[in-house]
């Protein structure tokens, strides 16, 4: 399976998105008491230096353990907030100089710890109280297993969780369970007795804090909009788990396996075995199967499958390993069920590199077996003819899906790369050549100073050669459904894009760029449709997330698109796109200032010089606000840019019609027209409508094979 494919962004705008959601940060954030800091001193809410102490104003700052106890922050009276603490002080055990700006420094139960033995460092007083409540787990038979996995784990580390593991005689998946458990019952018997010590009545006057500047004022926007978001997205992953686990679909999830020889380098292998599955298992119809992206952002969290399952909303999760001997790999796989946490099925297999695909097969199969689902004929067929791998292109091919993955420009070189070796070792391997027309495909997205078509051709021969080596190839067939609609080639492209998700419902960027099919031809109530069903599949891409805001605003929901973005912004603070397309959606609604303070925010996400879409924004909201003469050194900086290399007809377009210049706009529409570019996707959204009726714009559908009307 691939990852996500942006219609358009910057280089180096990638960022995994679950990292703070799934460990459940946005919520802490949301609920910290005042004075709660992270490792560097800063204030969970604000990022900003925290008061520990309210009345007074005093910052709480990582200091000696010898310094004065009154700077300790105050208690934690959120039960959510004091479980997070608990485990991050378990996770920082070794780390006394991490301990010093936990929050549970000012706990009741160090400070009564602290006045039993007023000599005693806290951070010392903090690590001896987790001790004390780790052997008391132990002392109960029933419980004795959860003092083990925490001692082996935090309090006497082995040298890694999977060595834990296995001095503890558990599987990977057993383990991971209970040390979640075990994590859960600790926290529950502090919590318990901090409850019961007499609370201390805290001061809420807050002292004013100052802000400065505009970065400060941004650092406020983007706290604002991940607690909004965050709130946002809880309420509907509850509703998504609701359906999802206790009715519908079979849905799945495969973790990304674990290497279990990471100094070999090889970690590729088991990356591809993950993929593999989950390209084969959705494809059948009966399964809904998250895609990569999604996947792989939640690789190294310290989840229990029950909580990945909410996170993603799946009711079932495969997870397992691989580790290497000579030619041989030997794969540990495990079907987990989410809603108890139990493994429904597991087994161990040894697997020739040559013929993996078989052997990766017979873990599909069996897995569609387990879950008590029918196989499908159409695949069938296919998959019990698998032709032996050459070892040295595969590798090629999975290390050259890494790079592509990271969409990036110099990263997208080095792919086709490896691409065209693996190529070289085994000129028939389908999945290469399929992955090399792709990485032409989607080189356009990530860079605005070359010409649309400038690969077209290499991408168009690539995806050709693959389909004539294996014809099921759903992402091959998404990829020329895509290619076609770059060369407005409608109706070929629909087929394309309907055949790809026929052999692969799970297909989440199909589903995305099928979307998009509908912006261009007009029908925007069905793409928010299948938007909707590519975020499900995908439940936590930045770029799927940020289009099905971008589908909500070309249909004309804008309040439910900005709602997105802001779902968007809580899943991945950093991601530029969100608060590019944030802007556009406040200038369809008029709203140039939150406008321009977006485009704000996106150069400052970004940290480079600002993007040809956000100058274009900056022109075309400065010209709604009356700024004639600040549009117009937009539009100089826009020009300037297009003189030293290509720049978008779209871009240009956007601004001169703003400035009421709509001959030029024209001109420049008719430009991009013919040269295929991409970005007219925009002239089916609300801040077009006034060209839309103007005659000419009839020309433009016409250049583009579009009907003359606005109707698909």
């Amino acid at each position: 399976m691939f990852n996500y494919c942006s219609v358009r962004g910057p280089p180096g705008t990638r960022k995994t998105p679950a990292d703070l959601q799934a460990q459940g940060v946005n919520s802490w954030r949301a609920n910290a008491p005042t004075g709660a800091t992270d490792k560097h001193g800063k204030d969970y809410v604000s990022n900003q230096e925290s008061p520990s102490n309210p009345a007074t104003g005093k910052f709480w700052q990582p200091a000696a353990d010898n310094a004065d106890n009154s700077m300790r922050p105050d208690p934690i009276d959120i039960e959510h907030g004091f479980a997070l603490a608990v485990h991050q002080a378990l996770r920082d055990y070794q780390r006394p100089d991490h301990l010093r700006s936990n929050p549970l420094l000012g706990s009741r139960l160090v400070s009564a710890a602290l006045v039993q033995s007023p000599a005693t460092p806290p951070t010392q007083a903090l690590r001896e109280l987790l001790r004390r409540h780790c052997e008391a787990l132990g002392q109960n038979p029933k419980t004795s297993r959860f003092q083990q996995v925490l001692q082996h784990t935090y309090l006497v580390p082995l040298r890694s969780q999977q060595a834990a593991a296995d001095a503890l005689h558990m599987s990977w998946s057993t383990y991971r369970r209970c040390l979640a458990d075990a994590v859960r019952m600790l926290g529950a018997a502090l919590w318990e007795a901090e409850s019961a010590l007499r609370p201390v009545q805290a001061n809420t006057n807050l002292a004013r804090r100052p802000v400065w500047g505009w970065y400060a004022m941004t650092a406020m926007l983007l706290v604002t909009v991940g607690i909004a978001g965050s709130v946002y997205w809880q309420s509907h992953r509850r509703r998504r788990e609701s359906e999802m686990l206790n009715t519908g679909p079979v849905t799945l999830a495969v973790l990304p396996f674990m290497d279990l020889d990471p100094k070999s380098g090889s970690h590729y292998l088991s990356d591809g075995i993950t993929d593999e599955l989950i390209t084969r298992l959705g494809r059948n119809p009966q399964l809904r199967v998250v895609a990569h992206t999604s996947s792989f952002s939640l690789r190294g969290k310290p989840l229990d499958v029950r909580d990945v399952g909410r996170i993603l909303g799946v009711n079932h999760v495969i997870e397992g390993s691989v580790q290497q001997t000579s030619d041989s790999l030997l794969i540990h796989v495990a079907l987990v069920n989410t809603a108890n946490g139990y493994e429904s099925w597991s087994d161990e297999l040894t697997a020739s590199r040559r013929d993996i695909f078989k052997t990766e097969q017979a873990i599909a199969d069996a897995v569609i077996q387990q879950l008590h689902l029918p196989a499908d004929p159409a695949h069938t067929a296919h998959t019990n003819n698998y032709p032996a791998v050459n070892p040295e292109a595969r590798d090629a091919y999975l290390v050259g899906m890494e790079y592509l993955n990271s969409r990036t420009v110099p990263d997208i070189q080095q792919a086709i790369t490896y691409f065209q070796k693996s190529i070289h070792e085994d000129p028939n391997y389908a999945d290469s050549w399929a992955a090399l027309s792709m990485a032409y495909a989607v080189w356009r997205d990530y860079t605005d100073d070359e010409r649309p078509d400038s690969h077209y051709g290499d991408a168009l021969r690539a995806v050709n050669k693959a389909l004539a080596l294996d014809p099921s190839l759903s992402m091959a067939h998404a990829v020329r459904g895509l290619l076609y609609e770059q060369h407005w080639d409608w109706l070929r492209a629909k087929r394309q894009f309907q055949f790809a998700l026929k052999l692969d419902p799970s297909n989440a960027t199909a589903q995305q760029w099928y979307a998009i099919y509908f912006w261009f031809t007009g029908d925007p109530r069905q793409s928010v449709k299948l938007m909707q069903v590519a975020r499900d599949l995908d439940p936590l891409s930045p770029i799927i997330n940020v289009d099905l805001g971008r589908a909500l605003s070309y249909a004309g929901a804008s309040q439910q698109a900005a709602a997105q973005f802001r779902t968007s912004a809580a899943l991945a603070p950093q991601f530029g796109l969100t608060f590019d397309f944030m802007a556009e959606n406040d200038i369809t609604t008029g709203n140039y200032a939150h406008a321009l303070a977006d485009i704000h925010t996106a150069e400052i996400v970004w940290g480079k010089p600002a993007d040809s879409s956000l100058v274009m924004e900056t022109g075309v909201a400065e010209a709604g606000l009356g700024q004639k003469a600040l549009a117009r050194e937009a539009l100089a900086e826009l020009q300037g840019r297009a003189a030293k290399h290509y720049l978008s007809g779209v871009t240009l377009a956007e601004v001169y019609w703003s400035l009421d210049e709509q001959d030029q706009a024209f001109a420049e529409l008719q430009r991009a027209a013919r040269d295929h570019d991409h970005l007219l996707m925009v002239v089916a959204g609300p801040i077009w409508a006034g060209m839309r009726t103007d005659p000419r714009f009839a020309h433009i559908r016409k250049l583009m094979n579009l009907p003359a009307a606005d109707t698909p």
